[in-house]
Formats: structure tokens, sequence, C-alpha cells
């Protein structure tokens, strides 16, 4: 029997064949290599260059590229036309590209939950027993996706001679620092090694080495197309951009210089390398586009096509007929075939994870037709786990059979990972509170996917709490978690505008909770808890007694959220039902009910963002202690007033904050920068009296605030800088860097 392979091998030779006649050496013509150079988002004038080469009937006869020059040298080698790859590149979102998670929605609800508390994107990592960050701050995933997406049509070819262009990718061998040359394998790796920039993307590991990008070696790989037997070279070098003195004042800023020199010496030699009078240099006029100007990939093409074009004249000594050229276009550039059916999917490279979480994966894909929309999005549930640095794909052939293989790199942490936050809040009114927070989680501690997760926060605001997870089975619809809590936060205590006295309150629970996750965005949770309270007065008038009680008792959650962002989310919703009951059946001192019902919705058009917020809080006519009455006031909880200055055992709040993004953030980094505002509306009923029954801290009416503010949503977290106005005609500025919905 012929494999499929082997067919498509004979197929496009006899194809080559036929369209060598009149091409090529069989009628005279030179064989012409195309050199692609690395430059970033400067590399879209690559296809600029093509579309020309394809107007003037150029053939390209092989092609050697280096990063960007490797991703457009490889997708044209692997049939896709140079008008169908502006379409690719310019229709793409290159920030969510760049970033390794999929959309927030396809996150499992209690990592949405866990990410609420912003900690930094830093991760301490503890790899073969030594601790260790993190080899880049872009694992790749969803670029390799993007790879894989883009080179189907080359699906199950393994030498990169068999492609329908013969083709190089150039990348660095990080251990030795020697150029390394990609010319069979996977094609979305070598892609991905040769554009893997230390530092950003993390290096690509394959066959025992270590791969970074090419740029550092042979930006320009003139010799590389030289010994894939061409006779002239036509070498496109997009240029480096160094930086301006005032740029080098960071570690950032002198470590991209560097790279930047290093690769313009190695241009420099290969530059010399060119035949003058055969071979043919194109250089695009690229101006200020960066290597990060994705967004302006558009212009970089416009750049491509007219250098190009100012080389018209030499370039059509090597044009063919255009019946010449129609043959070696139509057998190098086809309609992709459809899609054809899997027999079988296999996983590979799981060790750690239990293999069982990919059975819906292999089901659905199974002996269907290859959906790739589908599968990638089945791959970023799996990977919105946070268990894996990369979930990739391809396709082989065996026995005449097709078996998709996903391939996974699970993440190496043998003993847990640690994060790092940082939280402030002042109003500048005499209340500020901060904390430096670090967080650590061991996954996959047995096979069901128990987690043990740790937070430790230091400052006025002070917590522990450690919690460990059990699925009761994998996909999480029922679970147990039992945990210890023990927090200490401030509280003030006003009458009227005055704060009169400052309180220290002191939380201890352990407990169990029972729940169940539905879907993606739902976890329900039930449970008992053993707990005791402390309120110590620490300056000002004894207006409150100091106690200490047992407030042992259940509680309960429902938490729904399919929004895109937890800080400044431009679509989705959240509601919050939470519900606290110390009972006298568990010791509890005092017995009430404490619920809280939250509502938030995101609507954004263009630029424009739209944020609702409603809150309803009841204790059922319990009196509840002050410290757990339900507070208003402070930034986006009734803006104008002093953090918490209200307090009562019943609350209506409700808000509407407009943001206009203004600037977008280096994925890297963060989303975006934002101005905005809100009015908000909001009052309280039952709050605490004097003997004589007159309000002793607050009045009950209908009050207002609102607010106008810049705020950054970073990689520490969300920042803002605010000024709160209140119905009566207050003012306040408020400075935050922590979540600004929690209340």
């Amino acid at each position: 029997m012929i494999h499929k392979a082997t067919m498509k091998r004979a197929i496009v030779l006899l194809l080559f064949l036929s369209a060598m006649q009149g091409t090529g050496h069989a009628s005279g013509q030179p064989r012409i290599g195309l050199v692609l150079s690395g430059g970033g988002a400067r590399g879209a004038a690559h296809i600029g260059v093509l579309k020309v080469l394809e107007e003037q009937r150029i053939p390209i006869h092989a092609i050697a590229g280096t990063s960007m020059g490797a991703l457009v040298g490889g997708a044209y080698a692997s049939g896709i036309p140079a008008s169908e790859l502006e379409q690719r590149v310019l229709n793409i979102d290159w920030d969510k590209t760049l970033k390794d998670d999929p959309p927030r929605p396809l996150w499992p609800a209690r990592r949405k939950q866990a990410e609420e508390r912003p900690t930094w994107n830093f991760t301490l990592e503890k790899r073969d027993g030594k601790l260790g960050v993190g080899t880049g701050a872009v694992e790749g995933q969803n670029l390799q996706l993007f790879f894989t997406n883009l080179t189907g049509r080359a699906d199950g070819i393994e030498r990169f001679d068999d492609l329908p262009i013969p083709f190089r990718a150039i990348a660095t061998n990080l251990e030795n620092g020697q150029m390394a040359v990609f010319d069979e394998g996977s094609l979305p790796d070598a892609m991905r090694a040769s554009m893997s920039v230390p530092g950003v993307f993390s290096p690509l590991e394959k066959d025992g080495g270590l791969y970074v990008d090419g740029g550092l070696v042979r930006n320009l790989p003139v010799d590389v197309i030289r010994k894939m037997g061409v006779d002239v070279v036509i070498a496109v070098n997009l240029g480096t951009t160094y930086l301006e003195r005032d740029q080098l004042r960071s570690v950032f800023g002198i470590a991209s210089q560097m790279l930047v020199i290093l690769t313009e010496q190695n241009v420099q030699i290969s530059m010399k390398e060119l035949k003058p009078g055969t071979d043919l240099l194109i250089v695009p006029e690229l101006g200020d586009i960066s290597a990060g100007d994705f967004k302006r990939a558009s212009e970089a093409i416009a750049a491509g096509e007219t250098a190009t074009k100012q080389a018209a004249a030499k370039l059509q000594q090597y044009s063919l007929k255009e019946s010449d050229y129609t043959a070696w276009y139509a057998s190098r550039f086809k309609q992709p075939p459809p899609p054809e059916t899997m027999e079988e999917v296999q996983i590979a490279g799981v060790d750690r994870v239990n293999k069982q979480l990919f059975k819906p994966l292999e089901k659905s894909h199974q002996g269907k037709p290859l959906d790739r929309d589908k599968l990638e999005n089945d791959l970023g549930v799996l990977y919105g786990r946070n268990d894996f640095e990369q979930l990739g794909y391809h396709v082989r052939e065996d026995d005449d059979r097709n078996i998709l293989v996903v391939d996974v790199m699970e993440k190496p942490w043998e003993s847990g990972y640690f994060r790092f936050g940082l939280g402030f809040m002042s109003d500048f009114q005499g209340d500020s509170r901060f904390n430096l927070r670090g967080t650590y989680t061991r996954p996959w501690i047995n096979s069901l996917g128990g987690e043990w997760h740790s937070e430790l926060s230091v400052g006025n605001e002070s917590r522990f709490f450690t919690e460990l997870y059990q699925p009761i089975r994998l996909d999480r619809a029922g679970f147990i978690a039992p945990y210890l809590d023990l927090t200490q936060t401030p509280l003030s205590v006003f009458s009227g505008d005055d704060r009169v006295a400052r309180y220290d309150i002191t939380r201890r629970r352990a407990g169990a909770d029972f729940g169940t996750t539905l879907g993606l965005s739902t976890e329900l949770r039930i449970g008992a808890y053993l707990g005791r309270t402390r309120f110590d007065r620490d300056t000002g008038s004894a207006l409150l007694p100091e106690d200490s009680v047992n407030d042992s008792g259940l509680r309960g959650s429902l938490m729904y959220d399919s929004r895109d962002g937890p800080y400044i989310p431009t679509s989705g919703s959240r509601i919050a039902l939470l519900a606290r009951s110390p009972r006298s059946e568990f010791g509890a001192d005092n017995q009430y009910i404490r619920a809280v019902a939250n509502w938030q919705g995101a609507y954004s058009r263009d630029k424009n963002i739209f944020i609702g917020n409603l809150r309803y809080a009841d204790s059922f006519g319990d009196d509840m202690p002050y410290y757990d009455q339900f507070p208003l006031g402070g930034f986006l909880k009734l803006s104008g007033y002093a953090n918490e200055q209200f307090r009562g055992n019943r609350m209506a709040y409700g808000n509407i904050v407009y943001t206009r993004k203004f600037a977008t953030l280096p994925s890297l980094i963060g989303r975006g920068l934002y101005v905005g505002g809100s009015l908000e509306a909001g009052r309280l009923w039952d709050t605490t009296r004097a003997a004589d029954g007159s309000p002793l801290l607050n009045s009950e009416e209908m009050r207002y605030g609102g607010s106008l503010f810049f705020a950054a949503d970073s990689f520490v977290g969300p920042f803002f800088v605010a000024l709160g106005l209140s119905g009566e005609g207050d003012s306040t500025i408020y400075v935050l860097l922590s979540q600004p919905w929690e209340m």
C-alpha cells in the first residue's frame, strides 16, 4: 500500500517537474532564493515584497527566514499566496496572540475568583529541585496555535524540502550560541523557535536543544539560502532601529540595545556575501515603525511594496512568461482541500496531570473532520486551568490513517509556585490601607486535581489563609474544601462626617465548604465553620463596646462570572450571592443572617465602556454587630465620602461607570489606560442607634456621589487616581492599587 505522505511527495515532484518546463534550469532560467530578515512587526514588509514579486512574475525556488521573516517565509512556503497572507496578518488580534491565556470566559470559575485579588505576573517555580523564575514573559501558547493554523496546508510534511517551496528557518542554540537551521520536523515549531526573542518569549525546547531568536546569529541568512542550490539571491533587510540615548536608562533599554547591536553586526557580514550584479538587496523604508508596532502592519506592507517596485527594472530579467508563471504558481498555491477525518486522537507529553482530563477533547474530534476553530477553543479551555506551559497539536499520517496529536507541555512545578501582589488604598481623609501579599499554590497533589492554596498578607490589612481544594470528580462537579482563615483589618467609626474612633477587627475561622462547579462560569458552595471575632479599640472615643465573640455558623455562596476582565471588563456579567449566619447550635453568642446580592454588567462600543453595578444587602430584621453591618462610602461605593463612612443592617446601592480607553498597553505589562467617571446612589437602613433611639453614628437617608478618574489595568493590578464628589458638595481624592468593586 502506498502511504498518503509518499503519494503527496510524488505528486509534488511531478507538479514541480511539470512547472519547471519553462522555469528554472530546464529553460535556462536561474533558481531564485529569497532571504527574509527578522525585525518584529517591521517584518510585515515582507508581505509587500511578495505581492510585487507575484505581480512581476518572479518565481521563488527556495526561502530562508529569520524571526518574523521565518513566519512570513514559512507561511508562503507552505502554500499561502501573498494576498491571503496579507489578510491573515492584518486581521489577527496581536494583543491576544502575544499573550498565553485564552479569553477569560474560558477560564474555570475557581481561577476567575483567585485572580480577582491581583498578583504580579512574576512567578517563582521549583524546577529540578531549585527555585527560579520563568524563562520568558510569554510561553507562546496563542502564537504557536496561530502558526499551526496558518500552516495547515503543510500538515503531514516533515521535510521542509517537500513543501511547495523549500524552506529553512534560522534560530539560535541558546546552550552554545551556534546557528540552528531547521530543515525538517514541525514547521510551526521551527517558526516559533526562530521568533523566540530572549526575555520576551520562552525558548523552544526541542530534541534536547533550547532555541531562541535566530537574529542573534544570522538575521539575514544569505549563506543558508546559498546552500539550497540557488543561483540568484533576493535579500530583504528590514534594518534595525537603535534606541535613543534617553531610552538607555533602564536594564530593559540596555538589554534591547545589546540585541540590536548583535543583530546589526551579523547582518553587515551577511550583506557582504551578496554578489554584485547578480543578487538583489531590497531595503524597505520603514521609518519609525518599531519591532512592536504590529498595529502598523498595513504601513509596513506598503513600504515593502514600494521598495520592491523601485527594484522592478532589476527584477525584470528574472520574470517568466505569463503562461510559465501561471503553471509555476498553480503548482504551489492551491485551494486547501476539505478537512480530512481524524481517525485517531493521541495525547502526547502528559506526566503529572491526569490524562482523563483530555477525554472530552478526544471524543469531540475523533472520527470527525478536523475543525481547527473548535480544537483551539477546546485547547483554550484546558489551558485556562493554568496547568500547562503549552498545548499544541499537529496532524500526522500512519498506515494511511490521519492522527491528530495533541502536544502537551506541563508546567514544571515540582512542589508548587509562588506569586506576589501589592495592595494600597488611601482616601486622604485618614484611612490608608496597604498590604504585601504572597501566595503559594501546589496543584495536582493527587489524580483528581487536588490543590493546596495559601496566602499571606502583611500590612495594616493582614491575612493568613490556607485551603485544601479537593475535587470529588475530575470535572469538579463536586468538591470539598477545608480551610483556615485568620484576618485583621482596621475599621473607622464616624459620627456624621467626623472620624471619632478606629478599631481593629480580628477574625479566626476554620471550616469546610462543600460545592460544585457548573460549566466554566458558576460555582456553588455551602459549609460550616468555627469562628471567633474580636473587636478592639485602637484610638478615639469608646462609642462602641470592645468585645470578643463566638460567631461560628453556616455560610454559602453562589458565584457566576462571564466577564472578559475582573478590573475593567468590557463585556459579560457577574453575579455574587453571599450569605453567612452565626448559629447558636454551633455555639455562637449572637444569631443573625447576613446576606449580600451583587450584580455587575459590562458593555462596550469601540473604546467606550459602560459598567453597571447593583448591590442589595439585608439582615432580615436582625441587629448585627457594628463590624458586620454593611458599609457604604469610598471610591465607587459612594464616592466623595470617606471610605466605609456609613454602616447599617440593610443597604441598597447602584452606580453606572463610564470609561474610555485612550491607550493600549503592551500585552506584557497590561491591557490599557483609561479615563472615566461614575454616578452613584445608595441608602442604609437600621443604623446603630443611641439609647434614646436617635441615630448615634449616621442618619438613614438616600445619598448620592460621583467620581472622575484615571485608571491603568496593569500587570501589577488595577491602579486608580480619582476625584470623588458627594451629593452634599464635598470632595475626596482616592488612590488605589486594588480591586475597586470589593465591598
